[in-house]
C-alpha cells in the first residue's frame, strides 16, 4: 500500500501519493515541471565532479577537525572534496601558538581554543613541535607552523581553504556562513554542514545520486540530521527513516519559525520528497545556489529567526528543498569542547557569540521588512533601511517598499511570490495589529504540489527590480575564487508542452497567471519594466548634451571672428619627457 513511502507529521501517518513531488501536477503536462539538470552538466562523473563543503565553527576546533577527518575518510573520492573553514577562535596569540599532545591532538595556548586546521593536521600525523614562549622564539614557531601546513596532505593539495577571525568579532551563525564567499571556488556541488558531524559511507556518491533523482537543476537537499548515536541502527534498518520538519509556527516577532528538531519523519521514500522547510545543519545543492542565494551578512545575532526568511529567499528565486531518501549526514554531540555544553547557547557565555541587542533588533526588523510584516516596526526603523528616510512614495507604506527594494539580492526573488509561498507552506502572517496569523500545525506535510514559475526569469532577479523604488541598494557579495557564470547557463524559455497534439511551442511570461486564468504573453510581447525616473534622467541628459553642443558652436564662431585681430604667437618647442621607469613607478 505504501508504494512511494509515507510521512509521519508528529501526530499521524500519511501515505505519499506521487512518486516524486515535483511531478505531481497531474493533467497539466511537462510544461509545469522543474528545470531539468543543464544539458552541459547532466552527465556527472563523480570521479571528476568536485564537491565544496563549508564548515563554520565557533571555538570548536577539536570537533571540527574530527568532522573534517571523517569527511575525507568516508568519501568514495576524497580527492574531489574541497573544504572551506570559517574559523572563529581566540586569535590573540601567534598563529603557531599550539603544542602537540601525546594523543595526537594539539593544545592551543590561548584558553584551549585550537584552530580546526591545525587540529586536523595533528590528526593526520603532522603536529607542531613544542616551543618555548616569548617573542624571541616567534620566528622558529612560525617556521614550524609553515612546515606543518606544507606537509599536511589535504592542505598541501589545496583541498582545505580557511577564513579565520577572532571570536570577539563573531555575530552568529548566519554571519559566519556569509564568509563562504571568500573560499568558494569553481566547484560543481556545495554542501553546508555544522562543525560536529559524521557521515554515511560514500556520502559523496549518495548525495549526488539523490540530487539527480529530483530531476531539478534548482534542487536543494536538506533535513535535520539524525543523531550519530542512531547511525548504526539506521544503516541496519530495512526501511530507511529520514528526519523531516513539518510544523511551521509564528514566532513572537511575527516571523515564521521552523522546529529546531525534526518533529516528523519520512519512511521508505522512493524519491526525494518536496519539503517546505530546510535545516542549515545540512544543505546539498549545485554551487550556483550559494551565489544566487548568498547568506545575509546583516542577519546578525539571529539563530532560528533567519531560517524561514532564508527559505523564502531561495523558494521565491526558484529553488526547491527536498528530503532525501537516505540519511547522508549525522549530528555528533559526543566529545563536547570544553567551552561548550549540552544545553547549547547558555546565559553564562558557553558556545555563545558576543551579544549585541541593538544589532539583533536591527536584524529582526530586516527579516520583517523582507516578509512585509508591519507589526512591531516603527517608521524610524524602516527609514533606517533607506537612504533619504524613505520619504519618496509617501507614508510608512512607501518607506516599506523602498526598504524592501534596497535588500536586493538579500531579499525575495522574482520567480515566485510571497503569497504563493504562504499558500505553499499553509501559513498566514500577522497584520499590523498582530492578528490573523496562523501556523500549519504540521498538517499536509506529505503531498506538496510543486509551484511553477517563469523559467526565463533569472534566479538573481530581485522582487522589486526595475521599479525604481530602491534608493540605497545593497551591494552584491563578491566571490573572488569563483569565475563561473551561475545564471545564464540555466535560463530556459518557458515552453508549453505540446504532448503530441501538434500545438506549437509558445514562450510564456507568466505561467502562474496562465494557470489562474491570466492572459499569456508570447515571446514577441515586450513589457517595459523601465522606471519613469530613468526615462526622465535620459531626457535631461540629452538636453544637456544639446545645450553644450550649441554653446560650443557659438564659442567657435566668436573665436574665428576674433582671430584676425590677434597677434600670432611664436611656437615654443615642446620638450619630450621620457616615460617613468618601473623603479620610479614603484616609488610613487
Amino acid at each position: 500500500s505504501n508504494k512511494y513511502g509515507q510521512v509521519f507529521d508528529g501526530s499521524s501517518f500519511e501515505e505519499i501519493t506521487h512518486p516524486i513531488a515535483s511531478n505531481n501536477n497531474e493533467g497539466i503536462g511537462a510544461y509545469y515541471d522543474p528545470i531539468p539538470p543543464n544539458n552541459n552538466h547532466n552527465k556527472f562523473d563523480i570521479k571528476s565532479t568536485s564537491i565544496f563543503v563549508s564548515i563554520p565553527h565557533f571555538r570548536d576546533g577539536k570537533r571540527c577537525a574530527q568532522t573534517v577527518h571523517r569527511l575525507f575518510d568516508t568519501a568514495a573520492h576524497p580527492d574531489r572534496v574541497v573544504v572551506g573553514l570559517i574559523e572563529q577562535t581566540d586569535s590573540s596569540g601567534s598563529s603557531s601558538s599550539s603544542s602537540s599532545n601525546s594523543d595526537g591532538s594539539s593544545t592551543n595556548n590561548n584558553n584551549n581554543d585550537p584552530t580546526c586546521l591545525m587540529e586536523y593536521c595533528a590528526l593526520t600525523g603532522h603536529k607542531l613541535k613544542q616551543h618555548p614562549p616569548g617573542i624571541i622564539h616567534l620566528a622558529e614557531r612560525q617556521a614550524d607552523y609553515d612546515a606543518v601546513l606544507a606537509s599536511c596532505p589535504r592542505v598541501a593539495a589545496n583541498q582545505i581553504r580557511s577564513v579565520r577571525f577572532h571570536h570577539h568579532g563573531s555575530k552568529g551563525p548566519v554571519y559566519a556562513r556569509s564568509f563562504t564567499r571568500q573560499v568558494l571556488g569553481n566547484e560543481e556541488f556545495c554542501m553546508e554542514i555544522d562543525a560536529s558531524m559524521d557521515f554515511g559511507k560514500h556520502w559523496d556518491i549518495a548525495a549526488v545520486d539523490q540530487w539527480r533523482l529530483t530531476n531539478n537543476e534548482f534542487a536543494v537537499l536538506s533535513n535535520v540530521p539524525l543523531s550519530a548515536k542512531e547511525k548504526a541502527s539506521s544503516s541496519s534498518n530495512p526501511v530507511e527513516e529520514v528526519p523531516r520538519q513539518c510544523e511551521i509556527k509564528i514566532g513572537s516577532e511575527g516571523v515564521p519559525l521552523f522546529e529546531t528538531h525534526a518533529d516528523g519523519k519520512a519512511i521508505g521514500l522512493t524519491r526525494p520528497l518536496l519539503s517546505r522547510t530546510y535545516s542549515p545543519s545540512f544543505v546539498f545543492s549545485k554551487c550556483h545556489y550559494q551565489t544566487n542565494v548568498p547568506q545575509d551578512p546583516f542577519a546578525v545575532q539571529l539563530l532560528n529567526t533567519e531560517q524561514f526568511p532564508h527559505f523564502a529567499r531561495l523558494w521565491t528565486r526558484g529553488y526547491d528543498v527536498y528530503t532525501p531518501t537516505v540519511n547522508l549526514v549525522y549530528k555528533d554531540n559526543s566529545d563536547l569542547h570544553p567551552l561548550h555544553h549540552v544545553a547549547g547557547h547558555g546565559e553564562q557565555g558557553e558556545k555563545k557569540w558576543p551579544r549585541n541587542d541593538n544589532e539583533r533588533r536591527d536584524a529582526h526588523v530586516r527579516m520583517k521588512v523582507m516578509l512585509n510584516i508591519h507589526h512591531g516596526i516603527t517608521n524610524s526603523e524602516i527609514s533606517s533601511m533607506t537612504a533619504g528616510g524613505g520619504s519618496s512614495g509617501g507614508g510608512g507604506g512607501g518607506r516599506m517598499i523602498t526598504a524592501r527594494a534596497n535588500l536586493g539580492i538579500y531579499g525575495l526573488g522574482k520567480r515566485r511570490t510571497l503569497e504563493q509561498l504562504l499558500q505553499f507552506a499553509s501559513i498566514a502572517l500577522p497584520d499590523s495589529e498582530f492578528r490573523g496569523q496562523y501556523g500549519n500545525e504540521g498538517k499536509g506535510c506529505a503531498n506538496l504540489n510543486w509551484v511553477p514559475y517563469d523559467k526565463s526569469v533569472s534566479p538573481r532577479a530581485n522582487l522589486l527590480d526595475g521599479t525604481g523604488k530602491a534608493d540605497d541598494l545593497e551591494l552584491e557579495p563578491e566571490f573572488p575564487l569563483r569565475t563561473l557564470s551561475d545564471t545564464v547557463d540555466y535560463l530556459l524559455p518557458m515552453r508549453r508542452g505540446g504532448g503530441g497534439g501538434g500545438e506549437s511551442d509558445v514562450t510564456w511570461k507568466d505561467p502562474a497567471g496562465v494557470r489562474h486564468g491570466g492572459i499569456p504573453q508570447t515571446e514577441t510581447s515586450v513589457s517595459s519594466n523601465v522606471p519613469y525616473s530613468f526615462v526622465f534622467l535620459l531626457w535631461v541628459l540629452g538636453l544637456y548634451v544639446w545645450y553644450a553642443s550649441f554653446l560650443d558652436t557659438v564659442s567657435n564662431d566668436r573665436e574665428r571672428s576674433s582671430r584676425s585681430g590677434r597677434r600670432v604667437l611664436s611656437k615654443k618647442s615642446v620638450k619630450k619627457v621620457a616615460p617613468l621607469s618601473e623603479r620610479a613607478l614603484k616609488n610613487i
